[in-house]
């Protein structure tokens, strides 16, 4: 039931990043552990939600390299 909970959220944050009326990328603060000042959210957004300048191509490169090593552990176990 997490898991399946963690994949919704997962599709929900990718769905909106996708979406082009959407102005705030980042979505609701709640999402994030440390609000606006998180570390993680400041390393891809600016505070007011929108991408910073390579923040889209980074945040895509981390998912793929995300779902590389968890491909590579699978096979390992």
């Amino acid at each position: 039931m997490v898991a399946g909970m963690l994949v919704g959220t997962l599709c929900a944050f990718l769905v909106r990043l996708l979406d082009p009326a959407v102005a705030n990328k980042a979505g609701p603060d709640w999402l994030w552990s440390g609000g606006r000042q998180d570390l993680v959210r400041s390393l891809y957004f600016r505070p007011d939600g929108t991408f910073r300048r390579y923040g889209r191509l980074a945040l895509v490169l981390t998912l793929v390299a995300g779902v590389a090593a968890l491909y590579w552990i699978v096979q390992h176990v």
